[in-house]
């Protein structure tokens, strides 16, 4: 089964492929491709430059909007559907024109020819017919729509690799690439088959599922076909917003904390020679001392897939303390193994050893010395306050010690800021416990002290995305009724407890640390394995435990009984619209799940609108070990919580 499901996974990269040789074939003759930078990992994921070259393409050029390429054939564009980007392709274009349409027979030549085509990522927006036609350029230019759908970043990662998404759907609530979205689970569902339940989580959700649903209607009409069987039980679609502590705080495994000081990019991290994250985060003043250690090294690129790379296969969802003496304990072992050749050796067997054993001992010891680096960063840079960090983001989730956060927050914007990772545990601690108009008031005027004022519509964007509150609109009635008054619970606290996200907030605070790789205690006792390892064991995030309890749930009752107290959780079947868990249980409908639970094939993939974290990754590959199943996770990128404040930063 788990074979199978593989393969069929890794058909999409085929589908894309055809759909792309589809494009190429329509445009005859050779041509040379024109590719915005972001657009080149996702690419060389679906095809490489030899297969291009097999479909036409001569020459390959990086767009760059001040730099145009000599014009030698006819060209094609590979853009992101940014009505920007789109506009400084135009301009190049109108600029070839005007060297080479001298005559009006020469431009209606050219029309007939169509010397220059762009092909946009995901789709190409109403817009940018209108830009067209008011540029001049409207029968001069073909227009095609590319989507490689999901793209296999690891085994059970999916990624559509659609960039900002985030900043797009909830800062600037434009709701373009949701259509792409639905359009790819569409796809989806025609090669695994449609899910017997479908759950969304969210307002995007609900509406990316309604998209779904009038696609495939449209499609069954026209082809009569239908699927009754799937590889997977239950598809959840979930809101980024739904669960912002996932991203906001910080990770304690491997993959996770590599995504915290280095750039991600389609399954590949780029290690650059000129800074990191955290670097060029800081303000310049802050980081000068360091500048002469990092010029020492080379750009270097890491591939985050176990096939690809086995000692990240070995650590890739370890708690990091483990992976330091994992990884030294390998030293040790590949500098044994380098020291077998002796002088006693026969002609034979040293010929042997150089040939065969020899090249593969220097290699393991090249990828051994590239993850021992990576793992000396992570130290420098976050180890120093790490322990005190995670105390802090304990106390935030638990609501205690309010004085000593705020101290914390203002010590680092006092004298170790950080552009996102600052704003980062603002808005975890508005998110969990809620800002009050002085706090609001003091650490916005500390931030832009620090950064600048230009700064100030950061503020109303992180309010768009929920992450902050309205800073427009403070009425005394509002003043009055943000005013801190002790409580036992927040509303974040009373949710996550009916959910048990919070394992420090309960009763069985004591349960251990563990990993997917070592998930029982040494006392074996199964009931102290817990996801929340992601976090230290202090949060358990929301599409894990979603995916537990929906794997285990027995039947209907226990589905409501688990979360059916969810009002934005909504439940769609073959035979049923979507309605809250409460709703169905006075319906007909009840009966129809409560033939399909428990689930006969424990299989769920679970889809996140805004991009999802390698923290939630290990937690569902837990699930996975906990519960038996299969949990293959899903979205439109990979980020990290300084990826996600960064997106809201720069919107």
């Amino acid at each position: 089964m788990d074979t199978t499901l593989n393969k069929k996974l890794l058909g999409f990269r085929q589908i894309a492929q055809e759909k792309l040789q589809n494009i190429l074939c329509s445009i005859p003759l050779d041509k040379d491709l024109i590719i915005e930078p972001a657009l080149i990992k996702p690419l060389e994921n679906v095809v490489g430059a030899s297969w291009l070259r097999k479909n036409g393409i001569d020459k390959i050029y990086k767009f760059d909007p001040k730099n145009a390429p000599p014009k030698r054939k006819q060209f094609l564009y590979f853009l992101t559907s940014n009505l920007l980007t789109f506009k400084s392709a135009l301009d190049q274009i109108s600029s070839y024109q005007s060297q080479t349409s001298s005559s009006m027979l020469a431009a209606e030549s050219e029309r007939n020819s169509r010397q220059y085509h762009v092909m946009v990522f995901p789709q190409v927006l109403a817009s940018f017919e209108h830009l067209l036609e008011e540029e001049g350029l409207y029968g001069y230019v073909d227009l095609y729509s590319f989507q490689w759908d999901f793209i296999a970043l690891d085994q059970g990662l999916l990624s559509l690799e659609i960039p900002n998404v985030f900043s797009d759907v909830f800062v600037r609530r434009d709701g373009s690439l949701l259509g792409s979205i639905a359009q790819s689970l569409r796809i989806f569902n025609m090669v695994m088959g449609r899910p017997n339940l479908l759950f969304t989580f969210g307002e995007n959700a609900e509406n990316v599922l309604g998209m779904m649903q009038k696609i495939e209607a449209g499609r069954k009409v026209k082809s009569g076909e239908t699927k009754d069987d799937s590889d997977f039980s239950a598809m959840l679609i979930v809101d980024r917003d739904r669960d912002y502590p996932s991203c906001l705080l910080t990770p304690v495994i491997y993959s996770g904390l590599l995504l915290e000081i280095h750039k991600h990019n389609s399954g590949s991290l780029t290690i650059e020679s000129t800074g990191n994250k955290i670097q060029n985060g800081k303000l310049e003043i802050l980081q000068s001392e360091k500048e002469s250690k990092l010029k020492q090294q080379g750009t270097t690129n890491l591939k985050m897939n176990g096939a690809q790379d086995v000692i990240y296969q070995d650590n890739r969802y370890r708690h990091f303390s483990e992976v330091i003496g994992l990884l030294s304990s390998q030293a040790k072992a590949l500098g044994l193994e380098g020291k077998a050749y002796s002088k006693d050796m026969k002609l034979s067997e040293m010929k042997d050893y150089v040939t065969n054993k020899l090249p593969k001992v220097a290699a393991q010891k090249k990828e051994l010395f590239k993850h021992l680096l990576l793992c000396e960063t992570i130290m420098e840079e976050i180890g120093a306050n790490f322990e005190k960090l995670q105390l802090i983001e304990e106390s935030i989730l638990t609501n205690t010690n309010r004085k000593q956060i705020m101290t914390y927050i203002d010590e680092l914007l006092a004298a170790d800021a950080h552009k996102y990772n600052t704003l980062r545990l603002i808005c975890l601690y508005h998110v969990t416990i809620g800002l009050t108009s002085e706090d609001m008031t003091k650490l916005m005027t500390a931030y832009l002290n620090a950064f600048g004022y230009h700064h100030l519509t950061v503020f109303n964007n992180l309010f768009q995305a929920k992450l902050f509150p309205d800073t427009t609109n403070l009425t005394k009635a509002k003043i009055l009724s943000q005013i801190s008054i002790p409580i036992l619970k927040t509303p974040f606290q009373i949710e996550a407890n009916k959910l048990k996200q919070l394992p420090t907030d309960t009763n069985d605070s004591s349960q251990p640390t563990v990993s997917p790789t070592n998930p029982t205690t040494p006392s074996g006792s199964a009931k102290k394995q817990c996801p929340s390892y992601v976090f230290n064991g202090n949060y358990i995030p929301l599409i894990a435990q979603l995916s537990q309890m929906i794997l285990n749930a027995t039947s209907f009752e226990d589905m409501n009984n688990r979360f059916g107290h969810l009002e934005r959780l909504k439940l769609c079947g073959k035979g049923f619209g979507p309605k809250t868990i409460r709703e169905l249980s006075i319906t007909s409908a009840k009966a129809d799940v409560n033939r399909l639970l428990p689930l006969k094939v424990k299989t769920i993939v679970v889809f996140v609108i805004g991009g999802v974290t390698y923290a939630e990754v290990a937690a569902c590959q837990l699930v996975e070990k906990l519960t038996g199943g299969r949990v293959v996770l899903a979205s439109d990128g990979m980020m990290s919580g300084c990826d996600l404040l960064e997106s809201v930063v720069e919107c």
